[in-house]
């Protein structure tokens, strides 16, 4: 009997789960960030054996990973980095949420928007 073995990790996969252990997020809050359907799907993306991405979650990974260069750029530490995204911010487009919930239930906008706000644009 043989069995079978992971596939690669894909290089898109392999960047948003450093940015997610980074941001320290739960699977739920990982699937929301993904558009993952389950945490099962999830678990299988972090073995190499889920389903093809589509279209619109390698987007969400692209715009998910520039925050996280954006935020380096920005001169934070990683502590730095991971409590401006925790932390609850005034200042627009947050209105008091904190950025990985906004970023959670704001679709790719919300991405989109922290992307440019922290891009200068």
């Amino acid at each position: 009997m043989t069995t079978a073995t992971n596939a690669p990790l894909p290089a898109a996969l392999q960047a948003f789960f450093r940015v997610a252990d980074a941001w320290e997020l739960s699977e739920i809050q990982q699937c929301k960030l993904l558009r993952c359907p389950s945490s099962a799907v999830l678990r299988r993306y972090r073995v190499g054996q889920g389903p093809r991405l589509t279209a619109a979650q390698q987007k969400r990974i692209q715009i998910v990973t520039g925050i996280q260069a954006a935020l380096s750029k920005n001169g934070m530490s990683s502590e730095t980095a991971f409590r401006w995204v925790h932390e609850p911010r005034r200042e627009a487009p947050f209105k008091g949420e904190t950025p990985v919930h906004y970023m959670m239930d704001g679709g790719v906008d919300a991405l989109v928007a922290v992307a440019h706000l922290l891009s200068g644009r």
